[in-house]
């Protein structure tokens, strides 16, 4: 059986352009390669962005425990303007990988297959490895649910998943990603009483409430953080007065604002803080007002264990990096995964989403052996 090069892989993975929840071939490409490796394969649908569904794929190898599994995506963002080189072209320069998804996250992806193949080619080993590819990390969110779903209903079990998320900083495995801060967004709406601005007390200014509610919104701490998390904090992205006159005061304005929390609050204990707040300004001056939330997710961690201090020594080993543990970054398909334990290991993220999406060839080696090694450590 021979072994599949990671840098071979992940050109290959580049030249398909993943974007939008588009496929165009991708996944019927991975099935064949982990097929050939003797993983059984199933490609599960979940809702895509326009009339065609977006594919997803689950693949395992063996049918005893331990499970350990792999989550990865093969979307890709866009920003695809203004590249030295075409972002699908997958070119190597300098000892660099360019392509869009270098990074995040199709060179992770090949990584692991490549470490994959080479284990099961040379251990006769107990238990399962799986893998589950998303479509639409980037965009919809649907596919790892969708799979994980279909897996709770086959009673399938997974005792650890790797999600391959970029998570390294300065150098390979300088960092590990055991959780995730919650994220929700909203978009609140202050409504006044619109009137001219020459007749004070005839109106009630429902932006200089805004204004406010905004300040004490900003300078309220919600907590202090937790040993792996920063304090929640709230941004303001957007403001918005549907105005066109300049001596009126409006109806109404609006403000968006995203909050990233820790585990100190759950998206339904925060939303009821955040109202408190909103409600105390508005009621002062005599404003009504309503608000939207949207929860991307909530706040996780995998408490550090045998597992992750597993990784931990392997990377220490090969890299002579201590791994850091954190819960740093946005959201990932992690957030789905339920009580599962898990971490997040992968390539650099220092040219994400950016033109020129790249990754050092010396990093996708390094990586490509980790993997390795966990996978020995784990079945041992």
């Amino acid at each position: 059986m021979k072994n599949f090069d990671e840098i071979k892989l992940a050109k290959e993975l580049i030249r398909f352009p993943t974007i939008m929840t588009e496929d165009r071939g991708i996944m019927k490409f991975l099935s064949k390669k982990l097929s050939s490796m003797g993983f059984k394969c199933k490609i599960i649908k979940s809702k895509g962005l326009n009339s065609k569904p977006a594919l997803n794929l689950f693949a395992k190898f063996g049918n005893s425990r331990p499970h350990i599994s792999f989550l990865g995506h093969t979307d890709v963002v866009l920003n695809l303007e203004n590249w030295s080189f075409s972002p699908f072209k997958s070119v190597i320069k300098k000892g660099y990988l360019y392509g869009r998804g270098a990074q995040d996250m199709k060179g992770g992806i090949a990584c692991w297959i490549s470490a994959v193949r080479k284990f099961i080619k040379s251990d006769n080993f107990k238990g399962s490895i799986s893998i589950i590819i998303a479509a639409d990390e980037e965009t919809t969110g649907y596919g790892t649910p969708t799979v994980i779903n279909y897996l709770r209903k086959r009673k399938e079990k997974i005792d650890f998943i790797i999600v391959g998320e970029p998570s390294s900083n300065k150098k390979i495995g300088d960092e590990i990603r055991i959780g995730r801060r919650g994220s929700m967004n909203a978009i609140l709406t202050v409504i006044g009483k619109s009137g001219h601005t020459a007749f004070h007390g005839s109106y009630i200014n429902p932006c200089t409430t805004l204004a406010r509610i905004i300040a004490k919104l900003k300078n309220t701490r919600l907590d202090s953080g937790t040993k792996y998390m920063p304090p929640s904090h709230l941004e303001i992205s957007k403001m918005n007065v549907d105005n066109l006159s300049e001596n009126v005061v409006p109806q109404s304005a609006e403000a968006y604002f995203n909050v990233r929390f820790n585990l100190k609050h759950k998206s339904s204990s925060l939303k009821k803080k955040l109202n408190r707040i909103i409600s105390t300004v508005v009621k002062k001056d005599k404003c009504k007002f309503k608000i939207d939330y949207r929860v991307s997710g909530e706040a996780f961690y995998t408490k550090p264990n045998k597992e992750i201090y597993m990784v931990k020594k392997v990377i220490k080993k090969i890299t002579n990096t201590s791994a850091k543990l954190n819960c740093r970054g946005g959201t990932s398909d992690s957030r789905f995964l339920g009580s599962i334990p898990r971490l997040e290991l992968g390539l650099r993220n220092n040219t994400i989403h950016m033109v020129d999406e790249r990754t050092s060839v010396s990093d996708m080696k390094k990586l490509s052996k980790i993997y390795y090694s966990i996978l020995d450590n784990y079945f041992a």
